[in-house]
This record gives C-alpha cells, structure tokens and sequence, in this order.
C-alpha cells in the first residue's frame, strides 16, 4: 500500500506570475496523494496574496529578493534574511522542494531545515543549482518539457507517487463584473499585453478580434500593467469602439486602474472567455477554468502552453503569428464548449 502519512513539505517558486499559476497543481496533488500534508510556499510578496488564497497552502513565507538584490547592503536587507532564516530554521521539513530551478531559490532552499529536492545538471534552469540540493531528480532539459508536467513530476517524485489526470488548479474565486464595465452583457477579456515585445500580437488583429467578438453580442475588456500597457489597450478598445454602425453594441472598456491579481482572479471567473498572449493573466484565468484561447507568437506551446481541465486553446508558436481568423475561430470554439459562470457580484 502506498504510503500516505501526511508530511511538511515547503515549495520554492518565487516568481514569476505565469510559473507560479503553473506550479498550483502540485497542492492538489500532494494533498491527493499525502491526506493532511502542510504544505507552506516561499515567494515574492507581490504574488503571495494569489497563493494565500489557495485553500491547500497552510502558510506563505514571503521573501523580497528583488528589493535584496537592489539594495544587498542595506540595514533592511540584512534584518529581513535574518528574520527570513530564522523563521526557516524554527521548524523541520520532510521535504524542501525548488520548482524554480535557478541559483537563487536554491540557495533559499539551503537555508530551510530539511531534504531538499530539485532537478539534475540541464533540468534546471541554471544547472549549478543542482550542486545545493541533496536529491536531484533527472529529467529532460527544462526548455523541452511543459512547466505544469515538470513541476507535477518534480513533487510526484520527492514525496513518492505518481501524478495522474489533468492538473486542478484549486482556485475558486468568488465572480466579478466589474463596477466600470458598463450594461450586463456577457464579456470577454482581451490580454494584449506581455513584459516581452516579442510575445505581443499585432494591435490590428486585436482589432479585428475584438470587432468580431463585439459583434456576437460580448462587451470586451480590456487590462493593462504599466503606462505602455495602458496606451496600447486605450488604441486598441478605441479603434474597436469606433466601428461605423457600431453605437448600439456592447461596450469596450480598457480598465481604469491596475488590479490585484486576486481581483482580477475574480473578474476572470465572471468572464465569457479570456483572450491571451503568453503572459501570466493567461495562465491565471485558466486556473479558475474559464474558457481560454493562448496566443503564441515567439514562444512555443509545446513547453508553456496553458494547460487546464477547463476548455482552453492554444494557437501560433515561435515564428508562427497566428491570423485573426485562427484566433477567432479558437474563440468561437472554447465560447461553444464554456459554461457560462454563475453567481456574478
């Protein structure tokens, strides 16, 4: 009989947004596997509040290493990896687990009381990583395996079992539609935006997306993370808006403010569909399961596709800009197979 006592387990993932979403699956996982398990995560503060919510993690251990790596000499700095270390080595773990891969977070990893698990040489994302751990698993270079079956088959094979069945990601936020959004028409987000200018999808075909969405009776909305942001989804909802004939359809409306992750969790779950670049709000409207399309345009499907038991499709790939067309038809499908969300605030 597999062995099932429950056990302390702490992850190490600090960021970014998209490969933290990614990595959820593993809580319900352990938890599946190891009834009972407390299971505490050590990462930046600016994503702590999305895991926190997480019914599955007992605790989350924030750490600023951005502001540390700024600022090594500081009086602040030196306090909170005090305070860091100490909190860490108050408490034993059964196990340590870093699903980030990368020298930093293997040397947090170090500082926490336990057997720590990573992966081995190539499978990390820097290979002197693996030097820290105590368990190395071996594994396919990290740039040729999914994020979600990486991170799953990782804890799978610390604690002992087999990962099986789609992922589950866990999050079930309360639905959202937005004050700002006018009328009660059923929306669609649109995410156009991405830290990387290779990853965008030309603000034309957006354009043309969102005519065709609006068209079929969705009010569209759109986010934005910073200024630039801001600017392109204001050019893109306006040329949308401005459609001759178009005054009676529902509205576009580009977001007044920036949101917090969690918020924006429950918007997503108010939504009809989620329309993405490669970029972390993609993976996190996946996550509630609602239906979403990810749009590949430098990046490969293949090891960052969003990957979800709820109706999701990926089109383009590196090099391979998908049509308007593609992208629409995508869309059409995941709205035909997508319940409509429930219980809208």
């Amino acid at each position: 009989m597999p062995d099932q006592r429950p056990l302390r387990v702490l992850l190490v993932k600090t960021s970014s947004m998209g490969d933290i979403v990614q990595a959820l699956p593993v809580l319900h996982d352990i938890l599946e596997q190891r009834p009972g398990s407390s299971i505490e995560w050590l990462l930046e503060p600016g994503y702590a509040d999305l895991v926190r919510g997480h019914p599955a993690v007992s605790r989350v251990i924030e750490v600023p290493w951005r502001s540390w790596w700024r600022h090594p000499l500081a009086a602040d700095t030196r306090r909170q990896w005090r305070a860091l270390r100490a909190e860490l080595a108050s408490r034993e773990f059964d196990a340590v687990i870093d699903l980030q891969g990368l020298l930093k977070s293997a040397l947090l990893a170090r500082v926490a009381r336990g057997t720590r698990y990573g992966w081995k040489g190539r499978a990390c994302r820097e290979p002197l990583a693996a030097l820290l751990y105590d368990r190395r698993m071996q594994a396919p270079p990290f740039d040729r395996v999914a994020a979600v079956v990486r991170y799953r088959r990782l804890c799978a094979w610390a604690l002992g079992y087999e990962p099986g069945g789609e992922p589950v990601y866990g999050l079930r936020p309360t639905p959202l539609r937005p004050a700002w959004l006018p009328g009660a028409a059923p929306f669609a987000v649109l995410l156009s935006a991405t830290a990387r200018d290779e990853k965008l999808w030309p603000e034309a075909s957006w354009v043309e997306l969102g005519r065709q969405l609006r068209a079929r009776g969705l009010a569209l909305l759109l986010p934005w993370g910073d200024e630039p942001e801001r600017e392109r989804a204001a050019r893109i909802g306006a040329a949308i808006a401005d459609e001759a004939g178009a005054a009676q359809a529902p509205p576009v409306a580009v977001a007044p403010e920036r949101m917090a992750l969690a918020q924006w969790a429950r918007v997503f779950a108010a939504s009809e569909l989620v329309v993405g670049v490669d970029t972390g709000l993609s993976f996190l409207a996946a996550a509630v399961e609602r239906p979403v399309v990810g749009i590949y345009t430098a990046t490969s499907p293949l090891q960052v596709g969003i990957q979800s038991s709820s109706p999701h499709r990926n089109v383009g790939d590196i090099g391979q800009v998908p049509s308007p067309a593609l992208v629409l038809q995508a869309a059409l499908e995941m709205l035909g197979r997508g319940a409509r969300p429930t219980g809208q605030a």
